[in-house]
């Protein structure tokens, strides 16, 4: 029964680590970016993105913790870290807009 558990686990945590692969590759092109575009607007919104990407790694790397902690917390706190990439989004976006 465990080999059986380990197996079928194998598919989705191969996609976390895919995902959290991609999001490691955003991150670090947009901190080349960053570097590259220093001050004004483009570097806001390069740290905004940056930020929001952040989160979402986050989130994605708690899905880690269903072993540990059992599926309801690592998806709470998942969602939780995915909420905050949002808001984070949302409120670096209004600040663009009061300009």
């Amino acid at each position: 029964m465990q080999a059986y558990l380990d197996t079928a686990l194998m598919g989705p945590a191969l996609l976390l680590l895919l995902t959290v692969a991609i999001y490691i590759v955003i991150l670090i092109v947009f901190i080349y970016a960053r570097m590259k575009y220093q001050g004004g607007l483009i570097e806001q919104v390069i740290k905004l993105i940056i930020g929001t990407i952040g989160f979402l790694l986050v989130s994605d790397i708690a899905l880690f913790l269903t072993p540990g902690y059992g599926f309801l917390t690592a998806y709470t706190v998942s969602v939780i870290f995915k909420i905050v990439a949002l808001i984070v989004l949302a409120i670096g976006g209004l600040r663009f807009f009061v300009r």
